[in-house]
């Protein structure tokens, strides 16, 4: 999964699978094909084959989530097809060549999106059309096999587990060579954790299990025998970079070696690619830029001769450049006053919607003072989950209601309440104070202490220039005022770098998902290698999660993730607070962009899309 808008640092998703911040999709059902007559099963050990229609084309139009009924979900313009045809909305035959411009929020910093420190959505966005993904998630909220990229891919043998991927024989870098199963064994290597130990990978999951990988067929298929079944295996290579390029910085064969690759990924811009599209412009803090990519193997050819990703770190100001054409479309968490302002600029649609994004708080353990769970706990009870949604999302999003699990959103298999029986989220002053006051804490309701004397106070961090969150810190300290916690919201301009480095007490971000709820659960609680950022550590969590990742039952592996939710509950760790809304804008005369509430982002298609002819 990915951090929200910022997500860098914590464990976030790589291309569809990784889940590094971010909940995934609904594993326990298959997800049709298109015009082929296969299966996708992404919970089943049986042998399936996975193979798709292209992104813009193909599947069910009717969505696997239940938010795409119309409840909460609005749509103007061909914007308004999309709740009920999220993958062929705003279709249209695009012109040859102009300029799109698409804001992010965040600035990018550090080109290895397989890096825990730069994986985060924004930066996802930038590099849908760029490098290749074997696997990517659709609108419709469900993984399908890349068509552009591969041939298919495919569990062969239950027993060992073995998946086989066939890349499309045609697919190359944008140097000529062949992408290839050496690009598939770095991205193995470099993220199991065993052959790179100093690789920062913003995901193990799956590639821990991995008992052996090797390339056949001039190179072109990828078989990869499991030590262990793996449930979510569909969820693993998200994003492939040029392995004949890491040699030439590093090493292939030495734990030193594939480090200093990885690191010098991330510290260069791309000036290759596997995509649509390649990087041609930098500035830094305010635009990336990119051009049709010569040796671009895919069916549909980019019609645009330029894509810029345009960043504005102050959301406030996204409507005025909208309007002034600054910017073509926007992609913000949205408040009130922005769809409203947004409402108001002529020509162009919106799309306001739900997917697989969930906002919550999440303490940090670090702190001595918040190593008490009886104190986490009270100033959970505390806190009013439904007055905050009033508040903030509520003003725009009629219907929205609070979400109760750290695995699920409403709308998928799995899905359950775990949350509201513990009374957290609940607002309940009285049981908050009775609980500080049993615990030993001095000064409740005055200037709290704890039993030892120490003041309690926090910082309720969020992400600068997200006037939603900002406001939620705002509501937080004004809620924790009756108990005594002297509360300071404190914006930060680097997410990811923060929670990485652990700088916050409380902290208010988002997962953006996968379809792959349990991959999705082992990157943001493992203990090692994930994204446990306030460092939680419950080994008892982990041990269910990995028994869900193993499970041939999806029954049983729903079952599984559910009592590892009610631990993370008990722990008072993680507060689910809502199912993010996503906001799309733009103007009327693009075609073929459409929102995708998934990690891949709106850009999953860029090369179809264009302005209309």
């Amino acid at each position: 999964m990915r951090t929200d808008r910022a997500r860098g640092a914590a464990a976030l998703v790589a291309g569809v699978a990784a889940a590094a911040l971010a909940l995934a999709g609904c594993t326990s059902s298959g997800s049709s094909g298109s015009g082929n007559g296969t299966t996708t099963n992404t919970s089943s050990n049986q042998t399936t084959t996975t193979t798709s229609a292209p992104a813009s084309g193909g599947g069910s139009a009717s969505s696997s989530m239940s938010a795409r009924t119309g409840n909460g979900v609005e749509g103007t313009g061909a914007f308004e097809a999309c709740i009920n045809d999220p993958l062929h909305c705003n279709s249209g035959t695009p012109q040859k060549g102009g300029t799109v411009t698409y804001t992010i929020e965040k600035p990018i910093t550090g080109w290895n999106l397989n890096n825990a420190n730069s994986n985060t959505f924004d930066f996802a966005e930038v590099l849908d059309g760029v490098l290749p993904q074997p696997i990517i998630a659709t609108p419709d909220l469900k993984p399908i096999v890349n068509p552009d990229v591969m041939v298919s891919a495919q569990q062969t043998n239950a027993n060992p587990q073995t998946l086989v991927y066939k890349i499309k024989p045609t697919a190359v870098w944008s140097d000529g060579k062949p992408i290839d199963a050496s690009d598939f064994i770095y991205a193995a290597y470099t993220s199991d954790g065993i052959h790179c130990p100093k690789c920062a990978a913003a995901s193990s999951s799956g590639y821990n299990q991995i008992k052996s990988i090797k390339g056949s067929d001039n190179n072109k298929t990828v078989t990869v025998v499991m030590k262990t079944p793996y449930a979510d295996w569909l969820s693993m290579f998200g994003i492939l970079y040029p392995a004949h390029i890491a040699a030439q910085h590093g090493s292939m064969t030495t734990p030193s070696g594939l480090a200093a690759s990885f690191s010098w990924f991330d510290a260069n811009k791309p000036t290759y690619s596997g995509g649509p599209y390649s990087i041609t412009g930098y500035q830094k803090n305010t635009s990336v830029t990119e051009t049709p990519n010569p040796k671009w193997y895919g069916a549909t050819k980019p019609a645009l001769s330029k894509l810029i990703f345009r960043i504005i770190t102050d959301q406030t100001q996204e409507p005025t450049a909208l309007q002034n054409q600054e910017v073509n479309v926007i992609y913000p968490q949205p408040s009130g006053d922005l769809v409203n302002q947004i409402k108001q600029i002529p020509n162009v649609q919106y799309y306001l919607g739900k997917g697989l994004n969930w906002e919550h708080l999440d303490f940090n353990e670090a702190n001595p003072i918040l190593k008490d769970v009886k104190l986490r706990t009270a100033i959970f009870t505390a806190i009013n989950r439904q007055d905050i949604i009033a508040r903030t999302v509520g003003q725009f999003v009629p219907g929205i209601q609070p979400i109760g699990n750290h695995m699920y959103v409403p709308g998928q298999a799995g899905y359950q309440d775990n949350t509201t029986s513990t009374g957290q989220g609940s607002g309940n002053i009285d049981k908050a104070k009775q609980i500080l006051q049993q615990a030993g804490y001095q000064g409740v309701g005055s200037a709290l202490k704890t039993p030892s004397g120490q003041p309690v106070s926090i910082r309720c961090s969020f992400t600068e220039g997200n006037t939603l969150r900002q406001q939620t810190c705002q509501i937080i300290q004004t809620e924790l005022q009756p108990l005594g916690i002297t509360v300071k919201p404190t914006a930060t301009a680097d997410l990811g770098g923060d929670l990485e480095k652990g700088n916050f007490d409380l902290i208010i971000f988002a997962w953006v998902g996968t379809p792959f709820p349990i991959a999705g659960a082992q990157q943001i609680w493992e203990l090692k290698g994930g994204a446990d950022y306030g460092k939680n550590n419950d080994p008892q969590v982990e041990k269910l999660i990995n028994q869900a990742a193993t499970s041939t039952s999806p029954t049983a592996a729903e079952k599984l993730l559910n009592q590892a939710d009610q631990k993370l509950m008990t722990d008072a760790y993680v507060l689910p607070l809502f199912q993010k809304p996503t906001f799309l804008a733009a103007y009327n005369n693009i075609v073929n962009l459409r929102d995708n509430a998934t990690s891949n982002g709106p850009p999953y298609n860029v090369q179809e899309w264009g302005l209309k002819s």
